[in-house]
C-alpha cells in the first residue's frame, strides 16, 4: 500500500513524528535531493533548505515521487 500524498513539508514533518513510514519518506526524499544519510531532523531541514532555494511545490513533488520507495 502506498503512503498518502503530502501537500507541504510541514505536513510531512508532523506525520513523520508519529509514523515511521513518513519518517522514512522524509529521509529517502532528502537523500534523493542530495542530503546524504540524515536523521529525521536533518532530513526535514534539508528539504526545507531545498524548498527555500527553489520552491516548495517542486520539493513536495519529489517527496511524493519517493512514496514508491517506502513501505507503508
Amino acid at each position: 500500500m502506498k503512503l498518502n500524498k503530502i501537500q507541504t513539508i510541514n505536513e510531512l514533518a508532523y506525520l513523520a513524528h508519529t509514523n515511521k513510514s513518513y519518517e522514512q519518506l522524509a529521509i529517502v526524499a532528502a537523500s534523493n535531493l542530495g542530503g546524504g544519510k540524515l536523521n529525521l531532523t536533518g532530513a526535514i531541514n534539508w528539504l526545507t533548505i531545498n524548498a527555500m532555494e527553489t520552491d516548495e511545490s517542486g520539493v513536495v513533488d519529489e517527496i511524493n515521487f519517493c512514496r514508491d520507495l517506502v513501505k507503508a
